[in-house]
């Protein structure tokens, strides 16, 4: 089972910060998970929300700066809005990077045909299935995965529609049955944010391929168990 540090572990860290994505993968982590904007100049930035309100307290969003502009802004460790490239070789833990808006999509096909090493270290996730689908035409042989906020019927069709490997699931939503469901149709489930020892361990005993979570020294810790 893999353990996905969400946002680098947000609960430990200041989120989506190069200061946390280094922290994060000196506990054993598998994967980081991070988010992508695109900048004003075209560059793939590390933060979850498009409006700068909550996590640099500034009225903009990340499209109307620029990278060096979005560098100087405070996240919580002093160091600004990290672009991707600086993440990738800030850590040498596998990522997880949820693509945000339609806009990333061509400029992270640029990175990965500049820098074709990154495939290997690098997952993009989507809950636009269009976009990973595309993802996959651009990039063939690349693991992407399909996040979604409900349950289809038939998960392995939705997964495969998109060229995903795997889904990834809110954790509320998953039982042994879902679980197995997608076992049997050749999709892996990860499951996510969990962020309670009461809500991790019973997902380990399910079966679960992964987990995503804000508190991935607890998953680490029941995954021992």
């Amino acid at each position: 089972m893999w353990v996905v540090a969400h946002r680098g572990g947000g609960d430990l860290f200041p989120e989506n910060s190069l200061t946390a994505f280094k922290a994060v993968g000196r506990l054993g982590v598998d994967f980081i998970e991070c988010d992508v904007h695109l900048s004003a100049d075209g560059h793939l930035m590390v933060v979850h929300d498009r409006s700068l309100e909550r996590t640099a307290n500034i009225h903009a969003n990340v499209d109307e700066l620029t990278r060096d502009q979005l560098a100087c802004l405070d996240v919580g460790d002093g160091a600004g809005v990290p672009a991707l490239e600086e993440v990738l070789s800030a850590t040498g833990v596998p990522l997880r990077v949820e693509l945000k808006s339609p806009a990333t999509l061509q400029a992270l096909v640029a990175l990965l045909r500049q820098h074709p090493t990154w495939r290997d270290g690098m997952t993009p996730t989507s809950f636009d299935h269009r976009l990973m689908r595309e993802l996959n035409h651009a990039v063939p042989g690349l693991v992407t995965g399909a996040l979604l906020s409900g349950l289809p019927v038939h998960p392995g069709a939705v997964a495969r529609e998109a060229g995903c490997r795997f889904m990834s699931l809110q954790h509320r939503l998953l039982d042994a049955a879902y679980i197995d469901l997608c076992h049997q149709e050749g999709i892996l489930v990860n499951a996510w944010t969990p962020n309670r020892l009461e809500e991790i361990r019973p997902l380990v005993q399910m079966g679960i391929d992964g987990i995503t979570s804000d508190r991935p020294d607890l998953v680490l810790q029941a995954r021992a168990l």
